[in-house]
């Protein structure tokens, strides 16, 4: 079934940014050689986690950004003030080990870059998407068979950085990365990340449902795939690669395989203590009751769908490992500012509303 990826990707705002966390939260050990990393970014939602995770290796790290986003997250971090719009002066004459471009949104942007440094560093790692792939993926492609996305202007900059042509832009970007370093290009292809920072109301809206304890409502399929990864384990993983130097397209997806709708909410409520009530609602009552139908993303009422499913061999096999939902859910739930509990708009419906489409299904259902 063709389901629009666009549809699955949400504004993030860069005041999600993670507070910088103890080392011992990250390290696996010291690294067996010390890599010189420059981040592209930084104090968003991923960069955080990679440079605490890369600086408890061992590692030194150097961020490059426009300095407006949290700018004494890193007070011992080399930060580097330029623009990815040509204005990269900054980084000429400099040498690295390894770039991570986190911010890598449009080609014009990501060929400027790895142009520019080409010779100065040895891997390129492009934080990319899975929303990269076309919309004829299915759930037996991988990386190597899934044919891009692609768009009607590939030059066209006039949208958002997380507009309609996301997904297209970021395979454009690869193909200008693996243009400039070939087999010396990283690309990561995220599906649904998650975990401390997370600046989306995709995980956060049910663990601020379960946090304030109340019934939740919860439409579709109980048996619906959903496939998060928690940012730790993810940038953890893409240092490793680092480390060992590696090539390729790898989509990060986790877990082992798809988590389940149903147990997944339980699984979280129970492991938090939390004596929220699931009530699950069919997509058609909530349609034919509600004016204003929300994202709920990931729970959209289409059935399983490819973007849900999506192959992480490869991943796997170099390393990528999950820590359990649960974990993951209990860490965001801490990290939950009191305001947040009971939410406003997010993905979901607000409370009031949720509250009287509860009521009135319970009135018709017995």
């Amino acid at each position: 079934m063709k389901t629009s990826r666009r549809n699955f990707i949400c504004s993030v705002s860069a005041a999600g940014a993670l507070a910088a966390l103890p080392a011992s939260a990250f390290a696996q050990g010291i690294a067996s050689k010390t890599l010189d990393i420059l981040v592209l970014g930084g104090t968003g939602f991923i960069g955080p986690h990679e440079i605490n995770y890369a600086r408890a290796r061992g590692h030194n790290v150097t961020m490059f950004n426009r300095g407006k986003t949290a700018p004494g997250m890193f007070p011992n971090v080399e930060a580097l003030i330029g623009d990815r719009d040509d204005q990269l002066d900054s980084l000429k004459g400099r040498d690295w080990d390894a770039v991570i471009d986190n911010s890598g949104f449009y080609p014009r942007h990501a060929r400027l870059s790895a142009e520019l440094l080409h010779g100065h560093v040895d891997q390129y790692m492009f934080v990319s998407s899975i929303s990269a792939y076309g919309e004829d993926m299915t759930v037996d492609d991988n990386e190597f068979s899934a044919a891009y996305g692609v768009m009607d202007d590939p030059t066209d900059e006039s949208e958002p950085p997380y507009g309609p042509t996301y997904g297209p832009r970021k395979a454009l970007c690869e193909q200008e990365v693996t243009k400039v370093f070939g087999d010396k290009a990283i690309h990561i292809r995220p599906g649904i990340i998650t975990g401390t920072g997370d600046p989306t109301e995709r995980l956060r809206h049910w663990l601020k449902r379960i946090k304030a304890g109340n019934e939740i409502l919860v439409p579709g399929q109980e048996d619906l795939p959903v496939q998060y990864i928690d940012a730790a384990d993810m940038t953890g993983w893409m240092v490793r690669m680092l480390e060992d130097s590696g090539s390729g397209p790898y989509n990060a997806v986790g877990a082992e395989a798809p988590y389940r709708a149903r147990p997944l909410l339980e699984g979280i409520r129970d492991a938090t203590g939390s004596k929220s009530k699931l009530t699950w609602i069919d997509w058609e009552w909530i349609r034919k009751e509600a004016s204003d139908i929300p994202g709920y993303a990931p729970w959209y009422g289409q059935g399983p769908i490819p973007f849900m499913q999506v192959n992480n061999d490869r991943a796997l096999a170099t390393g990528l490992t999950f820590r359990s939902i649960e974990e993951t859910a209990k860490d965001m739930i801490a990290n939950l500012k009191e305001g947040d509990v009971p939410e406003g708009r997010g993905d979901g419906f607000d409370l009031e509303t949720e509250e009287k489409l509860l009521k009135k299904w319970h009135a018709e259902k017995g």
